[in-house]
């Protein structure tokens, strides 16, 4: 039920952009992005570390402050094989040339939602998110009219904890760390040049 909520407001955020950027000339340059990545994983805990790749669906709102430097908000939702994110981010995005045709930088952070999705036979187990965090240089191509096609290659870095309880009374708490290269296609709207 929460994940319909989620594309509700998406979809409703997404057409309020839409409208303003149909408002005129003065209005403000406002861009949604929408990218499919390949996640190349691995957990690190312990000082082990276990491959662990994935798939990640993002899609983000912003305004542009100049032809260059844009700002956004976003979220996704990243599938490992036993793990799921949900992040919720803020995002900053520099061209380096106002053309349709360019190179760009982007770097978010901000927090996940997380949860195991596999059987654990631990008392009081509880799997929790924590701070995400995304850099990577990509390249942006018009595909036609206000759309263009970003590839996008990227470090991110994911925290998440577990908590558990040994022998009815003695409480744990393990730091879990997720170090990831991300392969992203993505379509992004509204932006002109």
């Amino acid at each position: 039920m929460r994940k319909v909520f989620i594309i509700l407001g998406i979809i409703t955020l997404s057409l309020q952009l839409k409208a303003n950027n149909d408002a005129g000339p003065d209005s403000l340059i406002t861009y949604q992005r929408a990218d499919l990545s390949y996640v190349f994983g691995c957990q690190i805990y312990n000082d082990n570390f276990q491959y662990d790749p994935g798939f990640s669906f993002q899609g983000s709102f912003g305004m542009m402050i100049n032809e260059f430097v844009g700002f956004g908000i976003g979220a996704g939702h990243q599938v490992f094989q036993h793990e799921k994110f949900i992040p919720l981010f803020v995002e900053a995005v520099g061209y380096k040339k106002d053309k349709c045709n360019t190179p760009f930088v982007k770097m978010q952070a901000g927090y996940s939602i997380g949860w195991h999705t596999g059987t654990v036979d631990m008392e009081g187990y509880r799997y929790r998110g924590g701070f995400h965090f995304d850099a990577g240089i990509g390249r942006k191509f018009p595909v036609g009219g206000d759309y263009s096609v970003l590839f996008h290659c990227s470090y991110r870095h994911q925290f998440a904890n577990i908590r558990y309880t040994i022998s009815g009374s003695s409480d744990y708490t393990q730091a879990l760390n997720y170090d990831m290269i991300v392969i992203s296609l993505g379509l992004l709207f509204g932006n002109r040049n």
